[in-house]
């Protein structure tokens, strides 16, 4: 599936005039990424994957922080921490739910998190299909539900420039499955392999790829 929320590479989808620029331009944009920081993991638990469960239709007419909004309101329903009749009246009365051992963290607390040095890496013993030069092919795939692949690379021919160590794949994994941790690469692709003619000779792309996007080439 090349779903909305995949939209690397496709032509007339582009960004909000006020979404271009400096980011948290107005002052409910900083608040909804603070909400974020302060609930998001031990209380929401909202990522990436809640993004793309907005309906098409909705999710191109949305403000990106307005989507993170939504998400967030939807993940506190769920919860059962407020409800329907209290997100409509942001004024009225609300029954405040408590949540067991959760404290929020501070603000300095934030500022160290977004200042710290973290990896997505994780330390598991998985060897990998590739090396550093290695020729490899997109796989020419439609995956059903979420892929992290570009439409544009498939079925082309790249080379795997550097190999990221071992991390959580995150497509949507077929049904009864669960993700499987595995190598993920920084593949160069040339433009001219991209775009034909109109790729400059010497231009390329790099994109990072998984292990199960890529094949060996002959």
């Amino acid at each position: 599936m090349q779903g909305i929320h995949d939209l690397g590479g496709m032509e007339g989808f582009t960004l909000p005039e006020r979404d271009t620029g400096r980011v948290l331009a107005e002052e409910w944009e900083r608040q909804v990424w603070g909400l974020l920081f302060a609930l998001g993991n031990p209380v929401l638990g909202v990522n990436a994957r809640d993004l793309e469960r907005i309906p098409p239709a909705l999710y191109l007419t949305m403000p990106y922080y307005a989507r993170w909004l939504h998400v967030q309101e939807q993940a506190a329903l769920e919860r059962g921490l407020v409800t329907e009749a209290e997100l409509g009246d942001p004024d009225g009365p609300v029954d405040p739910v408590e949540e067991a051992g959760f404290t929020p963290p501070a603000p300095e607390e934030i500022l160290a998190l977004l200042a710290a040095d973290r990896s997505a890496e994780l330390d598991l013993d998985v060897p990998p299909r590739f090396s550093a030069g290695d020729a490899v092919v997109a796989r020419n795939e439609t995956p059903a539900g979420v892929t992290r692949m570009p439409g544009y690379v498939r079925g082309r021919r790249g080379v795997i420039r550097t190999d990221h160590g071992v991390h959580a794949f995150q497509d949507t994994p077929p049904p009864g499955t669960e993700p499987r941790p595995q190598h993920l690469y920084s593949v160069r692709f040339r433009a001219a392999e991209l775009w034909g003619a109109r790729g400059h000779p010497r231009d390329s792309v790099h994109v990072d790829l998984w292990d199960d996007h890529l094949e060996a080439a002959d």
